[in-house]
């Protein structure tokens, strides 16, 4: 008996030592990839003074410089000269940053999950819900971020990278008028019930796609036909959508097909490139989809729907147009994200989410509150390098393999 006990004791001490010996491996990590980090952030955001100046004030207070932009600002006294004034800006390096907290939480929310995934495993009911949460996880978050990123895109759009702004336009193919009288009536410039001025955007279209112009009329015709919004594209909202899909389609499989083709060429042969097709093509149809459901939500709440759905006094014609149809359209469009693969709605949804972050957040900021990006930055970091050496797996898509091969 005291053999054994003491067995029991030994055994006891052993599995502490080994938890002490793994919680100060664990700590020594986190440590070294935080300040690993932070310095690595310190060194991104080193720049000349040339390149953070983003704000200057001549000496008579008229002229103000932005970047690379020259804006001119009305002219002061010489009394109230101000002088040179430097304000050095930071925030370059917010879309890394965004990118490595994303997947922060999402591995440490992951680690959660398949911590208390085997409580309840007796109950069919709870295992259904496990189920359910773990398919359509990644689909809701695409779907969240990709609302908000064509809700930007629509009405703020400075609040997106240029680069990315230039993409979706690309992929979306609509006329800049229309744009521009979205965000109109979002700030109340256009309003159904008063004359709008001679050659307005509504005119303009009517000129050029030989309609009636009483159209551009807002006084005349409420709410504007849904003809106009398909942009001579014809009366029909199915067609006009399908139409939608299959530019975005096309402009999407000139894109992925070479770039398939090209991954395929590592290992040639029939069987890969036949996967590179068919990958291409999954891919198109997403965001051929994509857009047609954008669209088609634009269109179903603002005439076929919502009238019928809601009363028109409540909900009038002027809310739609003033955000509620291009909220409709934003819920519906991320949806597509079901069409591709499991591992490849992952890898989107998170390539998006930072970018949908990035909406609410300043591009550019005081450089005073650096401190606060190194601090997320690093902590992010410190937690992927830990799971990524630690547990690979819970650092799930090519982010987890790519940190696993480097690490390792």
């Amino acid at each position: 008996m005291r053999l054994l006990l003491y067995q029991v004791s030994i055994a006891f001490r052993d599995d502490r030592l080994r938890m002490h010996y793994n919680n100060c491996i664990t700590t020594s990590r986190l440590l070294a990839a935080f300040c690993a980090a932070w310095l690595s952030l310190q060194l991104l955001n080193k720049s000349s003074a040339s390149q953070n100046l983003v704000r200057h004030v001549d000496s008579i207070g008229n002229r103000t410089i932005e970047g690379s932009r020259e804006i001119e600002r009305p002219k002061i006294s010489k009394v109230y000269a101000t002088p040179y004034n430097y304000a050095p800006l930071a925030g370059k390096t917010m879309d890394l940053t965004l990118f490595a907290a994303t997947r922060a939480v999402e591995t440490v929310i992951g680690d959660i999950w398949l911590r208390h995934k085997s409580f309840g495993t007796s109950n069919a009911a709870w295992m259904k819900f496990q189920k359910l949460v773990s398919s359509f996880t990644d689909a809701s978050v695409f779907a969240i971020s990709s609302g908000v990123i064509m809700w930007s895109w629509i009405y703020h759009p400075n609040a997106l990278p240029r680069a990315y702004n230039k993409w979706i336009g690309a992929a979306a193919q609509v006329d800049p008028r229309l744009i521009l009288l979205l965000r109109k009536a979002r700030v109340g410039q256009f309003v159904y019930g008063h004359s709008v001025e001679k050659d307005s955007i509504l005119e303009s279209m009517c000129r050029d796609f030989k309609w009636p112009l009483k159209w551009g009329d807002p006084s005349k015709t409420i709410p504007i036909p849904c003809e106009m919004v398909h942009s001579g594209l014809g009366p029909s909202c199915s067609w006009h959508a399908m139409v939608r899909f299959s530019r975005a389609f096309k402009f999407a499989l000139l894109t992925y097909l070479p770039l398939q083709i090209f991954m395929g060429l590592k290992k040639p042969s029939l069987k890969s490139l036949w996967r590179a097709l068919r990958e291409a093509m999954r891919s198109s149809a997403f965001l051929g989809a994509f857009v047609g459901l954008f669209w088609s939500g634009i269109c179903l709440s603002r005439t076929r729907l919502g009238p019928k759905l809601l009363d028109n006094k409540r909900v009038t014609p002027l809310m739609w147009d003033q955000g509620l149809c291009i909220r409709a359209g934003c819920v519906l469009c991320g949806w597509s994200i079901l069409i591709e693969t499991a591992r490849r709605r992952q890898e989107v949804a998170f390539f998006v989410a930072p970018k949908a972050a990035a909406t609410y957040l300043p591009r550019r900021y005081d450089r005073k509150y650096l401190w606060r990006e190194k601090a997320a930055f690093s902590v992010s970091i410190a937690i992927l390098f830990t799971f990524a050496q630690q547990d690979p797996a819970k650092v799930r898509g090519m982010l987890g393999r790519l940190l696993h091969q480097v690490l390792e």
